[in-house]
């Protein structure tokens, strides 16, 4: 079950080219799963600092790359017109409907601000 400010289950999806993709392997930078196709095509423009996917359960034309999740499981866990975004260790922080691309940027300019290593130890300016 996919749950705010807890890890993303390790979920396998699947590439468009049948290719498997276990979602642990993707951590490094955030996530953004996407599952409607207008917010997809208007995400493909952006210079995103994340790995962005549209999440659909059969393959068709995508402005961004796809994950396919056959069995609807993932796909269930963000709502219509949703989004879900994860930070560098997939921790999930977003989960739900988005105002559009701007909102999704203002999601990742929130993430890069929770970056641990980018905070200055209290004992520096204490």
């Amino acid at each position: 079950m996919v749950r705010l400010r807890q890890p993303l289950p390790p979920y396998t999806l699947v590439g468009p080219g049948g290719e498997r993709v276990y979602l642990p392997d993707l951590k490094g930078k955030p996530l953004v799963l996407v599952r409607d196709r207008a917010l997809a095509e208007a995400l493909a423009q952006e210079a995103l600092e994340a790995q962005a996917f549209l999440l659909v359960q059969e393959a068709g034309p995508s402005p961004l790359p796809l994950l396919l999740d056959p069995e609807g499981k993932l796909l269930q866990a963000i709502p219509p017109g949703g989004v879900l975004v994860a930070d560098p260790f997939l921790e999930v922080y977003h989960l739900g409907p988005v105002a559009g691309a701007e909102a999704v940027r203002a999601w990742l300019a929130f993430l890069e601000a929770q970056c641990p290593e980018c905070v200055v130890p209290e004992g520096e300016w204490a």
